[in-house]
């Protein structure tokens, strides 16, 4: 199978993953041949690239910490929950002419707020998550994940967690802090669940005004938490995961001061940001960076290397960047790739497929070739470079063909020196 841009989908095409609503119901099935009008129904609901079967790719196989079953159980699980919440609060209006309550309005009833969110669906789905990444290597750090517009903040939410407790885990946090570490990702946005409806749109653009009440989500989710008897742990990090290391960040300007996230004795520092917030920030900023919402361009791993560390120590934990830095692979199996170097001249500007990842050396992957230089499919051609030391490689956009190269990795880069300068969390 192979991932491809929604504009690459042509008839014929055979999905390889299936594609769910965001009710949770499959919209399209493993298997499904696709037919022209299929784009227009998925650019309605936000979904700009699919994984599709591919001749001579049939022995590729994702390498995802997690099940796409648990994912997608999880996603539809906070979704239910949040859409719950928000009925019972009165966020969900049936009238033109209804006014809804301000977040002010609904925090002043917490028994109201306590008995609307139902706190143990975020802890099943934590245990959930938890139990698969217990069997997983902390080492090497997979993130595939779709976005669709309607679940967009669950999805994204789960992929945090995942990224949080691999980080958790190459610092050694005890199993019940990296289930804590997991619970307090899912719950880090839960401030949202207070805004009105048109906020909740990832790609909305919106007013100074309307961004300025965004921003006010980590004290409404900390009030939430607290409402809610949920861990101080979780309160905090909803509260601080905006906090940068130079004490810029909001909402408290907070400090960090650049050093792993480990626990220490006695009684903690005022002012500092807590661990556990300085790790959901890293996870946050990179989940945004290589899954942002649908319509956006994702990053390749390279490009997300490079954003990482422009941000390191003075809005991220620079302890942390570096851990999150030696566990992103260069290649992971159903990346794209360029061949750049070919003493021989054979393969050079040929687009291929990365089969397998190499842990040994993360630059030399196995690859097939799919297509030639003039951008025209031939019969794969199968290479493992860690054998043909030979070759050298680039990565390759997503959508890119050999013909259509031209300023894409420049394109990305500056892509990328734009968005530095605003924020490239969830509020891209």
């Amino acid at each position: 199978m192979i991932q491809i841009a929604l504009k690459e989908l042509r008839t014929g095409h055979v999905l390889a993953k299936s594609i769910y609503r965001d009710s949770g119901e499959i919209m399209l099935s493993a298997g499904y041949r696709m037919t022209p009008d299929v784009t227009v129904k998925l650019t309605e609901i936000g979904i700009d690239r699919i994984w599709v079967q591919e001749e001579g790719l049939e022995e590729l196989e994702k390498e995802d910490l997690i099940s796409e079953v648990t994912v997608n159980q999880c996603v539809l699980l906070l979704r239910r929950t949040v859409i719950d919440f928000r009925k019972k609060v009165g966020l969900v209006l049936t009238k033109p002419e209804d006014v809804p309550p301000s977040p002010e309005q609904i925090l002043s009833k917490p028994e109201e707020v306590k008995d609307a969110l139902n706190i143990s669906a975020f802890k099943k789905a934590a245990a959930d998550i938890y139990q698969e990444l217990k069997k997983s290597d902390p080492s090497l750090l997979f993130i595939t994940g779709s976005r669709s517009l309607g679940n967009f903040f669950q999805q994204q939410s789960v992929d945090c967690a995942v990224v949080a407790a691999q980080l958790a885990k190459r610092y050694s946090f005890p199993p019940d802090e990296i289930e804590d570490m997991i619970l307090a990702v899912l719950l880090m946005d839960i401030g949202y669940i207070l805004m009105p409806e048109h906020l909740l749109n990832p790609v909305a653009k919106l007013s100074m005004e309307e961004l300025e009440l965004k921003k006010r989500h980590p004290d409404y989710g900390f009030d939430i938490l607290r409402i809610c008897n949920v861990s101080l742990v979780c309160a905090n990090v909803a509260l601080q995961h905006h906090e940068r290391q130079d004490g810029g960040g909001y909402p408290r300007k907070l400090k960090g001061n650049n050093r792993p996230p480990v626990r220490v004795t006695g009684a903690a520092a005022k002012g500092v940001i807590n661990r556990f917030a300085e790790i959901a920030a890293v996870a946050l900023d990179y989940v945004s960076l290589i899954a942002p919402p649908p319509g956006i361009q994702a990053q390749t791993p390279i490009n997300s290397i490079k954003f990482l560390v422009r941000l390191s120590t003075a809005r991220l934990n620079s302890a942390v960047v570096e851990t999150l830095l030696s566990m992103i692979p260069v290649y992971t199996a159903g990346d794209r790739v360029k061949v750049t170097l070919d003493p021989s001249g054979q393969y050079v500007g040929y687009i291929g497929i990365v089969m397998r990842s190499n842990s040994r050396e993360q630059n030399r992957p196995a690859i097939i070739l799919i297509y030639n230089r003039a951008g025209e499919k031939i019969k794969g051609v199968s290479l493992n470079l860690w054998e043909r030391r030979d070759l050298e490689i680039k990565e390759a956009k997503l959508g890119e063909v050999a013909t259509g190269e031209a300023g894409g990795e420049e394109a990305g880069e500056q892509a990328s020196a734009e968005e530095a300068n605003g924020e490239i969390s969830v509020e891209i």
